[in-house]
C-alpha cells in the first residue's frame, strides 16, 4: 500500500510577545487585524515578515560573507530598473571618453522600449522612466542588460544594439534566474510585466502571524514639549497628537523547501564547485533560521522598541506534507491568570500531540526551546537543523 515518504522541508513554529507594538499598519495607520475564532486578533502579514528577514542586521552580515566567500551579488526590489539601467549606460559612455549627452537620443529609444517591457500592458502607452509594478532584480542583472545594449564597432563608434530582438532571443532562451542573488532564491520573483526575467519559484513559504488570543487596538495619546517655549516660561505642548497600538502573544510559521533552495542556488552560482554550493546553501539557511527567530518587523521600532526574542519555538525536519498549527488557536487562547504565553505553549504542545496521533509525524527531526520535552538552545537548534537537511541539499546539486 501506498505511503507518503518523508519530505525535506524545515518547518518552523514561534511563539513571540509584543507588547505595545505598532509593527505593521494598515492604511488607516492602525495595526492589522483579522477575524478568527469568533473574536478580533492583530495580524502581521507575511511580506512585512519577509522585508524584516531580508533587511534585519542578522541577515546583512550573512550577505557581506556571502559576498566576500561566494561572490554573492545584492538583490534589490525596485520601480526604478529603467533609471538603473541608464545610469550603468552613462558609466560606459564615460568610460569610451564619450560625452552622455550627445547619445540622448539613442540611449532614450532603448530605454523607452525597456520601459514599456516594465510596464502593464494598459499603461505602456506612457514613456516615462518610472516601471508600474515592483520587480525585484540582482544587480548583476541590471549589469547584464546595459552590457548586452551598449557596444562599439570595429573604430570604436558607440551604438546600441536592438532592444526589441535582444528580449526575443533572451525570452526563447529564459536564461537569466537571477545570477549570483541568494535573496532571489530564497524569496523568489514573479512578474508580469518584463519577460527579459525568469520568473524563480519561492522555497519560503510564510503565514501572517497573528496573535493567539483577543487582542484590542488601544489609543495612545501624546504631546512633546517644544523646548524654546519652556525655555521661555510659554505653557502648553508644541504638539499634540495620538497613535494606535496593540499587544498580545503571535503565533509565526514559516516553511522553507529545502530541495528548491538548492536548485535555485546551483542554478545561479554555477561557478561554485559543489562543495562551495552546499557550503553556501548551508550558510543561507543557518541566517535565515537565524533571522526568522531573532528579528522583528520594523514599524514603529523607535518609539517602542520592539526586540523580542520568542518564548517558545518548535522546528521540524522531514514531514511527508507541511503542518501549519494555527489550528492550535482557532479557538482564543485565555490567560486564566497564568498570562498567555504558558497557555498558548500548552494549546501548541496539545495540537502536536493530536497531530502524532492522527497523521504520524512522518519526521526524521525535531527540536524546540521552551518545552519540557524539547529544550535546545538556539544555537543548536539552529546548527542541529542544518545538518538534518546537508544530505537533501547534497541531493539536489546538479547530475544527483
Amino acid at each position: 500500500m501506498f505511503k507518503p515518504k518523508p519530505g525535506a522541508r524545515i518547518e518552523l513554529h514561534i511563539l513571540k510577545s509584543h507588547a505595545a507594538s505598532r509593527l505593521n499598519r494598515d492604511g488607516t495607520d492602525r495595526p492589522k487585524t483579522m477575524y478568527m475564532g469568533g473574536c478580533r486578533r492583530l495580524r502581521i502579514s507575511s511580506q512585512a515578515e519577509k522585508y524584516s528577514i531580508r533587511t534585519s542586521e542578522i541577515f546583512k552580515q550573512f550577505l557581506a560573507e556571502a559576498d566576500s566567500k561566494y561572490g554573492a551579488i545584492r538583490m534589490v526590489r525596485t520601480r526604478h530598473a529603467v533609471s538603473a539601467i541608464k545610469e550603468k549606460l552613462t558609466d560606459k559612455i564615460l568610460s569610451a571618453g564619450k560625452e552622455p549627452r550627445d547619445y540622448q537620443e539613442q540611449m532614450g529609444k532603448a530605454l523607452a522600449t525597456f520601459n514599456r517591457l516594465f510596464q502593464k500592458r494598459k499603461a505602456a502607452q506612457e514613456e516615462d522612466i518610472e516601471a508600474t509594478q515592483l520587480v525585484a532584480f540582482s544587480l548583476a542583472e541590471i549589469e547584464h542588460i546595459a552590457d548586452i545594449v551598449f557596444s562599439k564597432d570595429r573604430n570604436g563608434k558607440i551604438q546600441f544594439n536592438d532592444v526589441k530582438e535582444i528580449v526575443k532571443e533572451l525570452h526563447r532562451e529564459r536564461t537569466s534566474a537571477g545570477p549570483m542573488s541568494v535573496e532571489l532564491q530564497l524569496f523568489g520573483r514573479f512578474t508580469t510585466a518584463f519577460n527579459y526575467l525568469k520568473n524563480i519559484d519561492a522555497p519560503l513559504s510564510v503565514s501572517h502571524g497573528f496573535t493567539v488570543h483577543e487582542a484590542r487596538i488601544e489609543q495612545d495619546y501624546w504631546t512633546a514639549v517644544d523646548d524654546l517655549n519652556q525655555l521661555a516660561g510659554r505653557q502648553g505642548g508644541g504638539h499634540i497628537d495620538s497613535r494606535s497600538f496593540g499587544a498580545g502573544i503571535f503565533y509565526h510559521y514559516y516553511c522553507l523547501d529545502v530541495p528548491l533552495l538548492s536548485r535555485n542556488v546551483a542554478q545561479s552560482f554555477t561557478d561554485l564547485d559543489e562543495a562551495g554550493t552546499v557550503s553556501l546553501i548551508q550558510d543561507l539557511i543557518s541566517a535565515f533560521l537565524y533571522a526568522a527567530l531573532c528579528r522583528n518587523p520594523v514599524g514603529g521600532q523607535s518609539g517602542h522598541a520592539n526586540h523580542d526574542m520568542p518564548g517558545y519555538a518548535y522546528v521540524t525536519y522531514g514531514n511527508a506534507f507541511p503542518y501549519n498549527a494555527q489550528d492550535a488557536f482557532e479557538n482564543p487562547v485565555t490567560s486564566r491568570g497564568e498570562g498567555y504565553y504558558v497557555e498558548a505553549k500548552n494549546a501548541f504542545a496539545s495540537w502536536m500531540d493530536q497531530r502524532s496521533k492522527r497523521y504520524g509525524i512522518f519526521c526524521g527531526y525535531e527540536q524546540g526551546m521552551g518545552f519540557e520535552d524539547l529544550n535546545s538552545d538556539l544555537q543548536t537548534m539552529v546548527e542541529s537543523t542544518v545538518e538534518e537537511a546537508t544530505s537533501a541539499i547534497y541531493g539536489a546539486m546538479p547530475g544527483k
